[in-house]
């Protein structure tokens, strides 16, 4: 069985196994978002405003770069497959 995933530029098709792969990303990405909710709760009351700052955007930084870096791994697999 296989799936189709549409992105801007084309459609990607992907396997069962991989589909439950990328459902298994999401289901961790909503788990680490819950633990960074709580993370930055707890943080509130520990460090100083601009101590936050900083860590909001080098967490910021971290998701664009984890980001960019599927992408790339999601291109490769693509040109690969073809």
């Amino acid at each position: 069985m296989t799936s189709q995933i549409l992105t801007s530029n084309s459609s990607i098709r992907v396997s069962a196994s991989e589909a439950e792969q990328l459902q298994a990303q999401k289901a961790e990405a909503a788990v680490v978002d819950q633990h960074r909710s709580r993370l930055i709760e707890a943080m509130k009351s520990q460090y100083q405003l601009d101590q936050q700052v900083e860590f909001l955007h080098l967490q910021a930084e971290a998701d664009l770069l984890l980001q960019q870096l599927q992408a790339l791994k999601q291109k490769r697999a693509a040109s690969s497959a073809q």
